[in-house]
Formats: structure tokens, C-alpha cells, sequence
């Protein structure tokens, strides 16, 4: 303490922030059990990888940090530790970012589409590689579609048509890498170039900051979350990326780059769901009001107006035009009516209602989980950084950005399914990284034991959560990826998977669109007991027993089936009669 200082002042000025800081971590730590396990939140399949993935990696975020309080207290550390200088260069960061996703997709991911949600990727991925936009099922499989390729399909019995009901644009990156064999990487590479763009984004915000885009990198380069869904065929990695090179040419502020930055936000609404790029882009066009850009506004207006009906138009596109042009020639004569399929509109007004105890407390649990999976330093930088955000109203759009972008999943989805994290919130995480870079210069303010317990968490990142994330995602995963190859060698002509006892055992089906052979695998949730009976009179029909699913560890209800019991009972009836 400098000489005739006060104390009292002292204790003031610099504890407070670090005060609240480790009172914010344990809150929200302890707030997850609480709300999954006492609160209900969450449910399926989320709900168990809440208790499986989620709650193990809160426990060891809390001992990490207070593990590193711990030695930064120990008078040798603190004398000794000083803050070292981020103003060095970013591409060993956005290198060593890419080398581990390149090397996590086969050793820790298996190279798999776990999830329906990344399956349809690479399903319509195949798609566009055969020069299509849609397939058409063979009349013998036809009423077999659902079955076969699963539910997140768009599909018509009467004519075969069938294409991904998610937009199109993740599915094209991944046939455009795949075209030289790196579709599986692809989610790789746009990661480590988010982390690349966000330094640039830094520069742009922070230009006096000389640390400003090490830091951003690192923060956002060692997040378990990005670092996860760089492994995936999810579109996560895809929205990061391009919501960042959204930011970065508009605040370049030039008419071209407000040009460039309107197509790539309607490239960025065709990724996966139209909503995500909206709610993130919509703070920062506002700026335009005052002082009142016209010119930018109306350009926005106009490319945004367009380019989301041509991405509304998708089912149209690869379904409904096809599926018409199939069923006219019917139509006319009077043997066939015409097929009526639910746009994205319909679909989401299906889904919204109004938001329930449960949506509210399950969405509370996934923003834990959002916490739980970034760099641990993420938190006690925000709260530092929290004094100057305040008063920059530059960084007021990524905080409105953040809050405007969870306001739609209390009403449509509050629960996410799979994912690492908070997948449903992945391409805000450069916004957060970005708002915590002020932090770094005020924790220069702060008493050496709080500087020296901050960098202790930005280095147990890497050296501690990321391996054991590694080993989380690797130990769920695999069970999966080495289930699927298993029906493609069997020596049936049908494998049926099974839905009911097999946890999410409806996603292990994998067949191509474009080159379906035998053996077929099946999902039983689409095949009531006479599908199965016509099955079983045509092909030689194989169900793996639930002894065969947990030899590959896969997590198999035992005893009665707590759900759908009629319709289990009546599915292993019709196995049986099968096998006689």
C-alpha cells in the first residue's frame, strides 16, 4: 500500500469487485443443482447430461477457484506472479485452436454426428454433394421414410420427397469442405476463424488497449464450449464465427462493409434457424437511428427483406416445388390430393406458449451451464470489467445483444436437448469475451493476490477443464459412434434400433439419402407393430437385445419401460412373432 494511504479506502476501492466475484461463482454454481435437481429444470435427454456432464464440471470449477485462491494466498506466489503483457501476436493462439479441434474430431468426437440436429448437416450435406437440393425416397421404402432417416425431416409418403427441415447454409459449408474430404473439420476451422476475426473486433473496440486482442482470443479460444462444438456438425460453430465477421465489418463503418456485413447476416440467418443472427444484430443496427443513418438503414432494410424470404423460401425450394411437381400429374386425373406441409412459420407457432415455471427455471439452468462451460476466468473479468462497460456506451450493444437474444427461448424452447453448454446462446460468446477485455486493465487496480488468482483461472483452463471436458464428451460419445457402424454390419436385411430402452436410441440410425442399401437400419418410434410384420414378411429382420446395447455402453433403462409401455410391449410382440 503506497505511503499514507488509507486502509479503509484501500479496502473500498480494489476488494469489492473481487468480493463479488467469488460470491457471483458460487451463486451461480450452487444455483445449477439447485434448480436441476430440486427445481425440476430441464428434462430427456438434457437433463441427464445435466447430471452426467454439466454438474461433475460445476464441481470442478468451484475447487479451480478456490484451489487457485488458495495458492495465489501463499506470500511466495503472490510476491513472486506478476500479470504477464497480452500484446503479443494472435495467430499461435488461433493456431494451437485449430491443431486441437483437428486432432479432438477423430480422438474425442469419433468423427460422429451425435445428435439428429448434426445428422441432418451431413444429411443434406450428401444431398447438395449428389447436385440436389432434395431426394426421393424408392416406392419400396416409402412408407418407411421416417423410420429410415428420422423425424427432422421435411418428407411426403405419397411421392418420396425428403430434405432437411433445418435452412440450408450449415449443410452447405459442410459439402463445400467436404468436397476435399474435410467436412468433418468444418466446424473446426470456422471456430479457430472466430477466434482470429474476435482479435480484430478487439483492435476495432478497444484500439488504445494493446492487450485487448491477445486477450479476446484467449478468452474465447479457451472456452469448453466453442472448443466442444468445434468437434460437432452443429451449426454453433458456424453462428460464432459469422456473427463476429457481422461485427467486425460493420464497425468498420463504410458503405462497403455495411454492404458485405448485410449478406453475410442473411448467409448467417440460412445456418440453421433464421432467429439467432436477428436478435444479435439487432442492437448494433439501432445505432444507425442516432445519429439517423438513412442510406445504411434502408440498405440493410432492403438486403435483409430479401435475402430472409429467399431463406424462408428453403422448403419451398428443395420441398414443396418438388413434391408438387410430382403429385400434379395425379392430382389432375384425381387420383392424388394435394400435400399440405407446415412452413417454419406454422412449425413455430406450434412450438410457442407462453413460458411456464418450469421453461423459466430450465432456461436459469442452461445460463448456469452457459457459465460452467467458458474460460473460469470469464466471470471474475466481467465483474472488473463491469465499471467500464458501464460507462462506454460502444459496449452497451453487446450486452443489449446478449439479453435480446434469450428472450426468445422462455416462449419457444427453453431446453436445448443435446449440446455443450448452452448451445442455443453459442454465437453470443464473442460478445462475451469482448465485454470482459476492460477487466485486464482494471484488475491492474486490484491487490496482487486478486491479479495473481485471475491468471491462476485463465491457466486452469486449458491445463484443467479442457482435458476433462475432453474426457466427458469422449466417454458419451463413443458408445454412440461405435453403435451405428454396428447395424451397418449386421448381416440382416433390416436393424431395428431400440428408441424405448436406449437412451435417445432413435439417433443411432444412420443411412445415406442418396445411396440407400442393405442392411437399412430403423428407428422403432416410427414403426408401429404391422410396419414391422410387413418388415418381417419381406427381409430378415435383426434387433439388437439390451444386453448387445450395454456391452457398448450405452445407457439402457432397465426393468419396465416408465413410458410407452403399450406401445414397447406391442413392438417386442412383433419382434417375437418375426423371429418364430
Amino acid at each position: 500500500m503506497p505511503p499514507g494511504s488509507d486502509w479503509r479506502e484501500d479496502r473500498a476501492t480494489k476488494w469489492p469487485p473481487f468480493l463479488l466475484a467469488t460470491l457471483l461463482y458460487a451463486l451461480v454454481l450452487a444455483a445449477g443443482p439447485i434448480l436441476v435437481l430440486y427445481a425440476g429444470a430441464t428434462h430427456g435427454v438434457s437433463r441427464y447430461l445435466y447430471q452426467l456432464v454439466d454438474l461433475p464440471g460445476m464441481v470442478v470449477v468451484a475447487c479451480c477457484a478456490v484451489a487457485a485462491l488458495l495458492w495465489a494466498a501463499l506470500p511466495s506466489v503472490t510476491r513472486r506472479v506478476v500479470a504477464p503483457r497480452l500484446d503479443g501476436p494472435v495467430w499461435p493462439v488461433v493456431s494451437a485452436t485449430l491443431l486441437l479441434s483437428l486432432l479432438g474430431v477423430p480422438l474425442i468426437y469419433h468423427g460422429y454426428a451425435l445428435s439428429m440436429d448434426e445428422y441432418m448437416t451431413r444429411f443434406q450435406a450428401e444431398i447438395f454433394g449428389s447436385g440436389r437440393l432434395s431426394v426421393v425416397i424408392p416406392e419400396p421404402w416409402r412408407r418407411y421414410g421416417l423410420a429410415i432417416h428420422g423425424g427432422f425431416v421435411s418428407y411426403d409418403e405419397v411421392t418420396g420427397v425428403m430434405a432437411s427441415n433445418y435452412r440450408p447454409g450449415m449443410a452447405a459449408i459442410y459439402a463445400l469442405f467436404d468436397t476435399i474430404g474435410l467436412g468433418p473439420y468444418s466446424s473446426a476451422f470456422l471456430n479457430a476463424g472466430a477466434v482470429a476475426i474476435i482479435a480484430r473486433v478487439a483492435r476495432q473496440l478497444f484500439p488504445l488497449d494493446r492487450s485487448a486482442p491477445l486477450l479476446a482470443a484467449l478468452l474465447l479460444a479457451t472456452s469448453q464450449q466453442a472448443l466442444a462444438a468445434s468437434l460437432t456438425s452443429y451449426a454453433m460453430a458456424a453462428h460464432l464465427c459469422m456473427n463476429l465477421l457481422w461485427l467486425t465489418l460493420f464497425l468498420n463503418d463504410d458503405m462497403r462493409s455495411h454492404c458485405l456485413a448485410a449478406l453475410v447476416g442473411v448467409a448467417t440467418a440460412s445456418l440453421h434457424q433464421i432467429h439467432p443472427h436477428l436478435f444479435f444484430a439487432l442492437p448494433f443496427l439501432l445505432t444507425l437511428l442516432r445519429p439517423f443513418r438513412p442510406r445504411e438503414l434502408a440498405m440493410y432494410l432492403a438486403v435483409y427483406l430479401v435475402g430472409h424470404a429467399a431463406v424462408y423460401g428453403w422448403d419451398w425450394m428443395s420441398f414443396d416445388r418438388v413434391v408438387a411437381s410430382l403429385t400434379a400429374p395425379a392430382a389432375a386425373t384425381g387420383e392424388a390430393s394435394p400435400v399440405k406441409t407446415m412452413s417454419i412459420l406454422d412449425r413455430t407457432a406450434e412450438m410457442l406458449v407462453l413460458p411456464t415455471s418450469h421453461a423459466l427455471t430450465t432456461v436459469a439452468a442452461n445460463l448456469v451451464r452457459l457459465v460452467a462451460w467458458q474460460s473460469v476466468a470469464l466471470l471474475p473479468l466481467l465483474v472488473f470489467a463491469a465499471p467500464s462497460v458501464r460507462h462506454d456506451r460502444r459496449l452497451w450493444p453487446l450486452i443489449s445483444s446478449v439479453v435480446l437474444s434469450l428472450l426468445p427461448y422462455p416462449f419457444l424452447m427453453p431446453d436445448q436437448g443435446h449440446g455443450w453448454g448452452y448451445r442455443y446462446l453459442h454465437g453470443l460468446l464473442g460478445c462475451l469475451a469482448l465485454l470482459a477485455v476492460p477487466g485486464w486493465r482494471a484488475l491492474g487496480q486490484a491487490p496482487q493476490l486478486v491479479r495473481t488468482w485471475v491468471v491462476a483461472l485463465l491457466l486452469a483452463t486449458p491445463f484443467v477443464l479442457i482435458p476433462i471436458r475432453a474426457v466427458q464428451i469422449e466417454f458419451f460419445v463413443a458408445p454412440y459412434a461405435r453403435a451405428t457402424p454396428m447395424l451397418s454390419r449386421s448381416t440382416a436385411d433390416i436393424v431395428i434400433a431400440d428408441s424405448y430402452r436406449v437412451l435417445v436410441g432413435g439417433d443411432i440410425p444412420r443411412n445415406s439419402p442418396t445411396r440407400l442399401r442393405l442392411p437399412v437400419a430403423m428407428n422403432d418410434h416410427y414403426l408401429p407393430p404391422d410396419m414391422i410384420a410387413t418388415l418381417c414378411r419381406t427381409y430378415t429382420v435383426d434387433a439388437p437385445n439390451p444386453a448387445q446395447l450395454k456391452a457398448m455402453k450405452l445407457a439402457v433403462f432397465d426393468g419396465p419401460v416408465p413410458f410407452l409401455t403399450e406401445a414397447y410391449a406391442a413392438r417386442n410382440r412383433a419382434l417375437q412373432e418375426c423371429h418364430r
